[in-house]
């Protein structure tokens, strides 16, 4: 369910020329009612104004609803390109460099021994799991920016479906309208496909507005987690704490002097 921009902005036009055809059937609907408000007995004349008044009511609610989103409609390719940072320009040079601090990696302690090198050889586990650490994080932001992205997709292909069925509605009883007999079931028929359109269109953006929800508890989760000092301590990049290390010397005379490990 991937999409080009141009095809989403596609779908931003479209739905504006909806908008604008969903004005001029209810124009002509209102028209051909208004016209035979006069020709109608008493109370079926009253009974179609109050449908009109209804209808009018829902329509306000419905562009109120449309617009909303219409306005902000979000753009998931500014998320996709912050996913594909994530995970390339963080988390996959971290998932690079994790395996080669393994033990089996390490070749420092083939030519030397001592403090220095014990002490060297101690912090490297600390320093693997802090990059692992690294490249889960980066990959749960990935997926939640992508799964957003997705989400805006989603929510933009359902509100059209309904708003496409509404005007192929809509139309139907504008022509229906055109009628004496026909205005009054017509203006009825309309409110009620409107009705429709609106909870439909509501249920949508409610929907999509929980996943956000969702992703938004996820990502304040994962925030906590890039400041967490679990892999980094003092928030900073695990080191050896030891005295020993700080002497990176040969020959001095003391014991932490660097040296070859002898053959065999």
């Amino acid at each position: 369910m991937t999409l080009s921009e141009s095809e989403f902005r596609e779908k931003l036009a479209k739905m504006g020329e909806l908008l604008a055809e969903v004005e001029r059937h209810c124009g002509k609907l209102f028209g051909h009612c208004n016209q035979f408000l006069s020709k109608l007995p008493e109370f079926i004349s009253q009974q179609l104004r109050r449908s009109l008044e209804e209808l009018n009511n829902l329509l306000r609610k419905f562009f109120e609803e449309v617009t909303k989103i219409y306005l902000n409609p979000g753009w998931p390719f500014s998320l996709w390109s912050a996913a594909q940072e994530w995970t390339t320009k963080i988390g996959g040079p971290a998932s690079g460099l994790a395996p080669k601090l393994g033990a089996d990696q390490l070749r420092i302690d083939n030519y030397w021994k001592g403090p220095a090198a014990e002490a060297y050889a101690s912090i490297l586990p600390a320093q693997q799991k802090a990059l692992e650490e690294i490249k889960a994080t980066t990959d749960a932001i990935g997926s939640q920016l992508t799964q957003t992205a997705f989400g805006i997709i989603a929510m933009w292909g359902g509100v059209l479906a309904a708003v496409v069925s509404y005007c192929i509605e809509l139309g139907a009883e504008a022509g229906a309208a055109a009628t004496v007999v026909g205005a009054p079931p017509a203006a009825a028929a309309a409110g009620a496909s409107t009705a429709k359109v609106v909870g439909l269109v509501i249920a949508v953006t409610a929907a999509f507005g929980a996943y956000v929800g969702t992703a938004v508890d996820s990502l304040t989760a994962l925030q906590q987690t890039l400041h967490s000092n679990a892999a980094f301590p003092d928030g900073r990049w695990p080191g050896s704490t030891t005295t020993d290390f700080d002497d990176g010397s040969l020959q001095d005379g003391d014991t932490t002097d660097w040296r070859l490990q002898p053959d065999g």
